[in-house]
């Protein structure tokens, strides 16, 4: 199902709801499920501007595509059920479902910075990674949020047993005072009374950041999250992608596969075709079939080991063999950083790499323009 086009002037309003108008501002495209993805601002009832906010739309019924605006419907209610659980100053808010004239509005926080993938945009402008540290800081900011989401119990007690599922370089941002924040639980598996099931089997987000559970179409729990967030991690401080085979996977080791092996994989391919997916994703499900230890050894090398060992055991195919809690991950990291790295050393980072990028902009700049600052283009 497409998603709904918001064909809008800049500063339309959308809605008012509790004191405030929904003035829109940007589309930002697709999010998932058909959703399409809005940047609008909040103004008091007599047109003052205040905050920005983000907002998931799906449009009304109608057509042969009725059916999947219902799902679709179904899941933004979800979300915001699932978001009463999710309260951690890592993870963005969801605020609530509003219902317009047949158009149905989730309210999520704007986060006030870039994603991972924007910075790491300007960090290769830079011709260089980000630290160490800041990966270490970033990964158990991280880790913090997924331990939250992990062991959310509803109101029963019982354990709800979310995965977020989309762990990748745009659901993680970063500020400028270095607060890391993680977004969109809207593809979250979970056991939430009522959840949307989903048909297919599939990766969500990037396919780059899959775990090979995931990818390989077999069962997933918060582990799987621990392994895309060391590929993640891996990225920010190597730029390279586990999962990402240039050459393709050979012949050779494609052989090494058992038959059940062969199977399994077969049968993500066959997912993948009935989910929509090109040949991409089938290169990236031989990979997660057949990397091995020596690959994650070799794309880990030139780190330290202060980063190397967890990357080494949070990129393992078997769960079992990964940390095995987020919780365990986070403790590990924070311990690594000590009090030698936190927000203000992260924020400095992330400031020093605007300065970089803005004095190579200056280098290459058309004389007579007014060029506005790196830190003015990616900020809301």
């Amino acid at each position: 199902m497409a998603a709904i086009e918001f064909r809008l002037p800049k500063g339309a309003i959308l809605f008012s709801a509790d004191g405030f108008s929904y003035e829109f501002r940007e589309n930002l495209g697709e999010a998932h499920h058909g959703l399409s993805h809005l940047l609008v601002r909040k103004r008091t009832a007599e047109g003052h501007p205040r905050e920005s906010v983000l907002l998931k739309a799906v449009g009304p019924p109608s057509g042969p595509g009725g059916r999947r605006v219902y799902k679709a419907r179904a899941r933004l209610e979800e979300q915001v059920r699932l978001a009463q659980f999710l309260q951690h100053p890592a993870i963005l808010r969801t605020y609530g479902l509003h219902k317009v004239e047949g158009t149905w509005y989730l309210l999520t926080e704007n986060p006030f910075g870039p994603s991972l993938n924007e910075h790491l945009a300007l960090v290769q402008e830079c011709r260089r990674w980000f630290s160490p540290l800041f990966t270490l800081y970033v990964g158990a900011q991280v880790a913090a949020a997924l331990a939250h989401a992990h062991t959310a119990k509803d109101e029963s007690g019982k354990p709800l047993g979310i995965v977020h599922r989309a762990i990748d370089l745009e659901n993680v941002f970063v500020d400028w005072n270095g607060k890391v924040q993680v977004s969109d639980f809207g593809t979250a598996l979970s056991k939430l009374r009522g959840r949307v099931a989903s048909s297919v089997r599939r990766p969500r987000g990037d396919i780059y950041f899959g775990s090979p559970e995931m990818l390989l179409g077999a069962r997933v729990d918060g582990r799987s999250d621990l392994f895309t967030l060391g590929l993640v991690m891996l990225e920010m401080s190597t730029g390279k992608n586990l999962l990402y085979a240039p050459d393709g996977v050979t012949p050779e080791r494609m052989a090494k596969l058992s038959d059940k092996e062969v199977r399994q994989v077969d049968r993500a391919i066959l997912r993948a075709h009935l989910a929509g997916y090109d040949s991409t994703l089938v290169e990236v499900i031989h990979r997660a079939a057949t990397f091995t230890p020596e690959d994650v050894d070799a794309a880990t090398e030139t780190l330290p080991n202060v980063l190397r060992m967890p990357l080494r055991k949070l990129l393992q195919r078997s769960p079992d063999a990964r940390y095995q809690t987020a919780g365990e991950l986070e403790a590990e990291l924070r311990a690594s950083l000590g009090d030698t790295f936190g927000t203000e050393e992260a924020a400095a980072e992330v400031m020093e790499i605007v300065r970089e990028t803005d004095k190579l902009m200056e280098e290459i700049d058309i004389p007579g323009t007014r060029r506005r600052s790196v830190y003015e283009v990616t900020t809301r």
